[in-house]
Protein backbone atom coordinates (compact mmCIF):
# COMPACT_ATOMS: atom_id res chain seq x y z
CA UNK A 1 0.00 0.00 0.00
CA UNK A 2 1.32 3.39 -0.94
CA UNK A 3 1.96 6.23 2.01
CA UNK A 4 -0.26 9.40 1.82
CA UNK A 5 1.72 11.83 -0.74
CA UNK A 6 1.76 14.64 1.44
CA UNK A 7 3.15 18.62 0.71
CA UNK A 8 7.00 19.21 1.67
CA UNK A 9 7.00 21.14 5.02
CA UNK A 10 7.58 24.80 5.17
CA UNK A 11 11.17 24.13 6.14
CA UNK A 12 12.05 22.62 3.08
CA UNK A 13 11.17 25.63 1.48
CA UNK A 14 12.96 27.87 3.65
CA UNK A 15 15.84 28.40 1.35
CA UNK A 16 14.98 32.13 -0.27
CA UNK A 17 16.07 35.51 -0.10
CA UNK A 18 15.03 38.41 1.03
CA UNK A 19 16.46 42.35 -0.03
CA UNK A 20 15.29 45.27 1.94
CA UNK A 21 15.89 48.27 -0.02
CA UNK A 22 16.29 52.36 1.07
CA UNK A 23 18.82 55.19 0.06
CA UNK A 24 21.93 54.96 1.40
CA UNK A 25 21.27 51.70 2.73
CA UNK A 26 23.33 53.49 5.84
CA UNK A 27 19.88 54.02 8.09
CA UNK A 28 16.59 51.99 7.51
CA UNK A 29 17.25 49.30 5.16
CA UNK A 30 20.30 48.23 7.55
CA UNK A 31 17.73 47.94 10.74
CA UNK A 32 15.09 46.25 8.44
CA UNK A 33 17.81 44.00 7.65
CA UNK A 34 18.71 42.98 11.23
CA UNK A 35 15.58 42.95 12.35
CA UNK A 36 13.73 40.51 10.01
CA UNK A 37 16.88 38.08 9.91
CA UNK A 38 16.07 37.94 13.68
CA UNK A 39 12.45 37.28 13.32
CA UNK A 40 13.22 34.41 10.46
CA UNK A 41 16.26 32.94 12.79
CA UNK A 42 14.04 32.71 15.84
CA UNK A 43 11.41 31.25 13.22
CA UNK A 44 13.88 28.36 12.49
CA UNK A 45 14.04 29.69 8.94
CA UNK A 46 17.67 29.66 6.91
CA UNK A 47 16.29 32.75 4.73
CA UNK A 48 19.05 34.81 3.57
CA UNK A 49 18.53 38.90 4.00
CA UNK A 50 20.07 41.66 2.58
CA UNK A 51 20.21 44.95 2.21
CA UNK A 52 21.02 48.09 -0.42
CA UNK A 53 20.77 51.73 -1.30
CA UNK A 54 19.31 53.08 -4.64
CA UNK A 55 21.96 55.87 -3.95
CA UNK A 56 25.62 54.30 -4.14
CA UNK A 57 26.80 55.39 -0.82
CA UNK A 58 29.78 54.11 0.80
CA UNK A 59 30.11 53.72 4.31
CA UNK A 60 28.85 52.48 7.65
CA UNK A 61 25.47 52.47 9.55
CA UNK A 62 24.78 55.96 10.88
CA UNK A 63 25.74 55.84 14.95
CA UNK A 64 22.30 56.24 15.21
CA UNK A 65 21.21 52.86 13.22
CA UNK A 66 23.75 51.32 15.26
CA UNK A 67 22.26 52.33 18.82
CA UNK A 68 19.14 51.53 17.71
CA UNK A 69 19.44 47.78 16.84
CA UNK A 70 21.85 47.38 19.84
CA UNK A 71 19.10 48.10 22.25
CA UNK A 72 17.45 45.50 20.60
CA UNK A 73 20.01 42.70 20.88
CA UNK A 74 21.11 43.34 17.11
CA UNK A 75 24.69 44.57 15.78
CA UNK A 76 24.69 46.76 12.98
CA UNK A 77 28.94 47.41 13.69
CA UNK A 78 30.13 45.35 11.08
CA UNK A 79 27.74 46.47 8.06
CA UNK A 80 28.76 48.22 4.88
CA UNK A 81 26.40 50.29 2.41
CA UNK A 82 26.09 48.96 -0.71
CA UNK A 83 24.57 49.94 -3.97
CA UNK A 84 21.27 48.02 -5.70
CA UNK A 85 22.04 46.51 -8.62
CA UNK A 86 20.24 44.54 -10.66
CA UNK A 87 22.09 41.43 -9.61
CA UNK A 88 20.70 41.73 -6.24
CA UNK A 89 17.10 42.42 -7.48
CA UNK A 90 17.22 39.14 -9.63
CA UNK A 91 18.32 36.93 -6.83
CA UNK A 92 15.85 38.19 -4.77
CA UNK A 93 12.43 36.18 -4.29
CA UNK A 94 10.96 39.27 -2.15
CA UNK A 95 12.08 43.23 -2.14
CA UNK A 96 11.16 45.21 0.79
CA UNK A 97 11.33 48.91 0.67
CA UNK A 98 10.96 52.14 2.59
CA UNK A 99 9.01 54.42 0.19
CA UNK A 100 7.92 54.01 -2.88
CA UNK A 101 10.63 55.69 -5.17
CA UNK A 102 12.81 53.03 -3.49
CA UNK A 103 10.02 50.81 -5.35
CA UNK A 104 10.07 52.53 -8.64
CA UNK A 105 14.08 52.09 -8.06
CA UNK A 106 13.75 48.42 -7.79
CA UNK A 107 11.32 48.51 -10.82
CA UNK A 108 13.73 50.47 -12.65
CA UNK A 109 16.40 47.44 -12.63
CA UNK A 110 13.59 44.93 -13.54
CA UNK A 111 10.14 45.94 -13.85
CA UNK A 112 9.26 42.36 -13.75
CA UNK A 113 10.00 42.82 -9.80
CA UNK A 114 6.92 44.62 -9.41
CA UNK A 115 5.21 41.47 -8.36
CA UNK A 116 7.78 40.70 -5.64
CA UNK A 117 8.13 44.53 -4.48
CA UNK A 118 6.28 45.87 -1.51
CA UNK A 119 6.65 48.99 0.77
CA UNK A 120 7.59 46.98 4.46
CA UNK A 121 3.78 48.37 6.02
CA UNK A 122 2.19 47.61 2.92
CA UNK A 123 3.22 43.89 2.70
CA UNK A 124 2.24 43.17 6.56
CA UNK A 125 -1.19 44.59 5.78
CA UNK A 126 -1.69 42.90 2.27
CA UNK A 127 0.24 39.52 4.13
CA UNK A 128 -2.48 39.37 6.45
CA UNK A 129 -5.21 39.77 4.41
CA UNK A 130 -4.33 36.82 2.15
CA UNK A 131 -2.87 34.49 5.17
CA UNK A 132 0.31 32.98 5.67
CA UNK A 133 2.48 31.02 2.95
CA UNK A 134 1.08 27.95 2.50
CA UNK A 135 3.60 24.46 3.03
CA UNK A 136 3.63 23.52 -0.61
CA UNK A 137 4.24 27.45 -2.08
CA UNK A 138 7.49 29.65 -2.69
CA UNK A 139 7.82 33.03 -1.48
CA UNK A 140 7.70 34.33 -4.91
CA UNK A 141 4.30 32.54 -5.39
CA UNK A 142 2.99 34.23 -1.72
CA UNK A 143 4.17 37.70 -3.12
CA UNK A 144 2.29 37.41 -6.42
CA UNK A 145 -1.04 36.88 -4.18
CA UNK A 146 0.02 39.87 -1.95
CA UNK A 147 0.74 41.90 -5.13
CA UNK A 148 -2.65 40.83 -6.03
CA UNK A 149 -4.58 42.61 -3.41
CA UNK A 150 -3.19 46.02 -4.18
CA UNK A 151 -5.88 48.32 -4.61
CA UNK A 152 -4.39 50.36 -7.73
CA UNK A 153 -1.52 50.59 -9.72
CA UNK A 154 0.79 52.68 -7.05
CA UNK A 155 2.31 50.07 -4.46
CA UNK A 156 1.51 51.18 -1.18
CA UNK A 157 -0.31 53.92 0.72
CA UNK A 158 1.49 57.28 1.35
CA UNK A 159 1.13 56.22 5.32
CA UNK A 160 3.09 53.00 4.58
CA UNK A 161 6.30 55.17 3.55
CA UNK A 162 8.83 54.42 6.54
CA UNK A 163 10.44 58.15 6.60
CA UNK A 164 13.90 58.29 6.74
CA UNK A 165 15.54 59.06 10.22
CA UNK A 166 19.08 59.96 9.20
CA UNK A 167 20.12 63.38 10.85
CA UNK A 168 18.03 62.99 13.29
CA UNK A 169 18.43 61.91 17.52
CA UNK A 170 17.88 58.53 18.26
CA UNK A 171 14.91 58.66 19.68
CA UNK A 172 13.25 58.99 15.54
CA UNK A 173 15.97 56.13 14.99
CA UNK A 174 13.97 54.15 17.59
CA UNK A 175 10.72 55.08 16.47
CA UNK A 176 11.41 53.73 13.39
CA UNK A 177 12.85 50.44 14.61
CA UNK A 178 9.76 50.22 16.57
CA UNK A 179 7.75 50.69 13.45
CA UNK A 180 9.77 48.40 11.42
CA UNK A 181 9.73 45.73 14.09
CA UNK A 182 6.30 45.64 14.35
CA UNK A 183 5.77 45.15 10.76
CA UNK A 184 8.75 43.02 9.84
CA UNK A 185 7.58 40.42 13.23
CA UNK A 186 4.19 40.27 11.44
CA UNK A 187 5.99 39.07 7.67
CA UNK A 188 8.25 36.36 9.53
CA UNK A 189 5.28 35.30 11.24
CA UNK A 190 3.52 35.02 7.44
CA UNK A 191 6.67 33.77 5.55
CA UNK A 192 7.41 30.88 7.91
CA UNK A 193 4.59 30.19 9.73
CA UNK A 194 4.46 27.75 13.06
CA UNK A 195 3.27 24.91 12.76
Amino acid sequence: MYGLLRSPPIDDLSDFTVLVVCTGNIARSPMGEALLRAHLTARGSSARVHSAGTLAWDGPATDAAVRAMAERGLDLSAHHSQPLTAALVGDADLILAMTRSHVWGVQAFDPDAAARTFLVPELARLGTRIGPRRADETVRAWAGRAAAERDGATPGRGAEEVADPYGEPLAVYETTAARLDTALSVIAELLVPGP
